[in-house]
């Protein structure tokens, strides 16, 4: 039997808006160059070799030719660093905003908003079109193209919404058609539409090259089962497939655990997102911040192939198997009970006592130790008491544990 993953599995790509931008409006009317080139960068450092930025149809409205210059730059920016790039055309997300050239507000704004979802837009939005190919189609850069994002997910069709089977096959009909428009002016590069769930690809499938569907799922076997539905599709239309949404920390879905299902599965995968920036998602997606940090290490790893040791013999941290926790544990009670008034020598105690919990992981790491220690490191005048509030309650943990692996 065919695997359908096989045409696909190499994906390791990513979801890409700049961090300074709030959505896909401001991204391209605001296109900054350095910033991009610097942000790529880090996505190649990653070993990440896809891109899927969403453009933005009002930008090109406004100003095409500063619209497609950006949109060049861009793919061939990614190409120059291994990273192939895969447009997302149209979007349906979230809610029936009509989008302006002009949008600040910080939410995501629908492309092309479901005011021009009808026929009478269609013209303008296949010169549109006319003109991506025109300026991608021969980028050796250029992957598919993406024709409509989650054709779905908006409050346009939401339970109780006027006329809403009618809505429903507005939007598909809109995606069918465009997904017909590419074909046509772009023989040598497939189409997708990138569903929020595998069941839709029974609407679209028979009208895209490749199938790809998100994947938000909270457990292994959800995510595994959503996979196996997939498959089915695949088979079903005899067509490539692979993902290219997951990881989200607010749905249970940690990218480590997602990456390693995929990675297991076979299937290539696009992360949401590489950017921790501005824009809404920034508590619940990203790996890297605009210095080039990240968020969580084990992201990094995850993507590199390497995952938490989750089952069979664990060998737990020992802070103190060569006496460090109970040297620096005394040293801090004489040094705050002799005034503290030594302090470069808080900040030796502090800062040694931060490192042991960071590597015995014994505090939540969403704000390391680290951090404060940094902090009052930096600050122009000694802040003795909020450094002795943090010896003592640091102290009163590391205590603890060490009592623990003596116990």
């Amino acid at each position: 039997m065919m695997d359908y993953r096989k045409a696909y599995s190499h994906l390791r790509g990513f979801n890409y808006t700049p961090s300074t931008a709030a959505h896909d409006i401001a991204f391209w009317r605001d296109y900054d160059e350095a910033l991009v080139e610097r942000e790529l960068t880090y996505a190649q450092r990653l070993g990440l070799n896809s891109a899927r930025p969403f453009l933005a149809y009002v930008v090109y409205e406004r100003e095409p030719a500063a619209f497609l210059a950006h949109l060049r730059h861009f793919v061939r920016a990614a190409h120059a660093r291994g990273i192939s790039v895969m447009p997302v055309i149209w979007d349906s997300c979230f809610d029936e905003t009509e989008p302006t050239y002009e949008a600040t507000e910080n939410k995501w704004i629908p492309n092309p908003g479901v005011q021009r979802l009808g026929p009478d837009f269609w013209p303008a939005g296949e010169a549109y079109c006319r003109a991506l190919v025109e300026t991608l189609g021969n980028e050796p850069g250029l992957l598919m193209w993406d024709v409509m994002n989650e054709p779905t997910i908006t409050s346009w069709i939401k339970e109780g919404a006027p006329q809403r089977e009618e809505r429903i096959q507005t939007i598909w009909t809109f995606a069918r058609h465009f997904c017909g428009v590419m074909k046509q002016l772009d023989p040598h590069h497939p189409v997708t539409v990138g569903v929020a769930y595998a069941k839709e690809l029974a609407e679209i499938g028979a009208h895209v090259d490749v199938l790809s569907f998100h994947d938000y799922r909270a457990t292994r076997s959800a995510i595994r089962a959503h996979i196996d539905e997939a498959l089915g599709f695949a088979h079903q239309y005899q067509k490539p497939i692979f993902v290219s949404e997951i990881a989200c920390l607010a749905r249970a879905n940690p990218y480590d655990v997602s990456l390693e299902v995929f990675q297991q599965s076979g299937m290539g995968w696009y992360l949401w997102e590489l950017m921790i920036g501005v824009s809404r998602w920034r508590d619940i997606h990203g790996v890297v911040y605009p210095d080039g940090t990240v968020r969580d290490p084990s992201i990094v790893a995850a993507i590199q192939g390497f995952f938490r040791k989750r089952s069979g013999e664990i060998a737990p941290p020992n802070v103190d198997k060569e006496g460090a926790a109970t040297r620096v544990l005394a040293q801090a009670q004489s040094w705050l009970g002799g005034g503290a008034t030594d302090y470069a020598e808080g900040l030796r105690l502090i800062e040694t006592t931060a490192n042991l919990l960071e590597t015995g992981e014994l505090v939540p790491m969403a704000e390391p130790p680290s951090v404060k220690v940094l902090a009052l490191g930096a600050e122009n005048s000694a802040n003795r008491a909020e450094l002795c509030k943090l010896l003592v309650l640091w102290s009163e943990i590391l205590q603890r544990h060490s009592q623990s692996q003596q116990a």
